[in-house]
């Protein structure tokens, strides 16, 4: 079996170096980024060549393919890299809206990456853990509308923006300050920021209309109600949300520990890829503690809405990598329904969640 990955120099792709070897041990991996150079992670060494070697007549074929890079990359090297006989898992902005393309979450529509698909979308970092914590409810008692903030990590920016943070946080820290006057208003070190690049004129950025758009494809409702809300904080790795959701009209009755029920039932087998923090007040459900579940979103802080015209509205809390599970660790387990991974963690098993989610 030969891997590719596109973008292996990246955030992402050092990701998926080390949960390739868990899924297909003994794969070939031929890595390709922006130029050519020897690249050395976690002691092993590898070659990564330029990009557009994948042009020439003797580029390699291969089984199956992962894009990490921009929307303008991606529109370049997907369509040749289908040309090669690549399956491909492409994790920008480029395909996720295009009617043929499935947009893919694993454990909640991963039922559409069937023989006859050769391309799937990866989802953002957001929407993927979003839908996850999203899809075990819905599958019990339907979707009437979600309101999400969101409060993002700096490494959703790549690699050079994180090191830019982390830089200046040391430096802005050296010298304390009670207030952080001495910090730069307009950064992200010490600070929390909009989320607001490419802000349209229905005053939502682009990320915040990703989070929308992608969650009403993924389960089917293309008139779903679901706003967000998205800021940058200054935390390195792990997205947090905070999400309300209106449920279903039988879901009146329901209360905080029921909804826990549905996560924990068959030993979470009916919440795949989730791990449910219960109780109302949170205990070990941060941002940091991600990096030590990479490969799961955490759910947790269920509670109903107070609000009297609320009584099917329920809030929630999610947290998640947003290197791993938001990212490399979803495109693989998308990949594990052309083929079968070895590690059960990452193995996809045909989910899919539209039918219920539309009642």
């Amino acid at each position: 079996m030969r891997i590719c990955i596109l973008g292996a120099t990246g955030l992402v792709g050092r990701e998926l170096l080390d949960l390739i070897p868990r899924a297909w041990p003994g794969a070939e991996l031929v890595l390709y980024a922006s130029r050519a150079r020897a690249y050395e992670v976690a002691g092993q060494n590898y070659e990564v060549r330029a990009a557009t070697d994948l042009e020439g007549a003797d580029a390699p074929r291969g089984d199956l393919a992962f894009v990490a890079l921009d929307d303008d990359h991606s529109a370049r090297y997907v369509p040749r890299l289908l040309e090669l006989g690549y399956r491909v898992v492409d994790k920008s902005n480029t395909y996720r809206m295009s009617r043929e393309v499935p947009l893919v979450v694993a454990g909640v529509n991963d039922a559409q990456v069937t023989d006859g698909v050769r391309l799937v979308a990866n989802p953002n970092c957001t929407t993927i853990p979003l839908m996850l914590a999203l899809a075990p409810v819905i599958r019990r008692h339907g979707l009437e509308a979600v309101e999400v903030a969101t409060y993002q990590a700096i490494s959703g920016a790549g690699v050079g923006t994180l090191d830019d943070f982390l830089a200046a946080s040391k430096a802005a820290y050296t010298d304390a300050s009670r207030l952080g006057d001495g910090l730069d208003p307009a950064a992200y070190a010490g600070n929390t920021v909009p989320h607001n690049g490419g802000t349209d004129d229905s005053g939502f950025s682009k990320e915040e209309r990703k989070l929308m758009a992608e969650s009403a494809k993924i389960l089917g409702r293309p008139q779903l109600a679901l706003v967000a809300q998205c800021c940058r904080v200054p935390v390195a790795v792990g997205h947090y949300e905070q999400a309300w959701v209106t449920l279903g009209a039988g879901a009146e009755g329901l209360s905080p520990r029921d909804l826990e029920g549905i996560y924990a039932a068959n030993g979470g087998a009916d919440a795949p890829f989730v791990r449910l923090l219960p109780g109302a007040a949170g205990d070990g459900l941060t941002a940091l503690a991600c990096v030590h579940d990479r490969d799961r979103a955490l759910v947790g802080r269920l509670r109903r809405d107070p609000r009297a015209s609320a009584r099917r509205t329920f809030c929630v809390t999610i947290a998640a990598d947003n290197l791993r599970l938001g990212a490399a660790t979803n495109a693989v387990r998308i990949a594990s329904r052309w083929f079968a991974a070895e590690d059960p963690a990452l193995q996809a098993g045909g989910s899919s969640v539209a039918a219920d989610a539309a009642r």
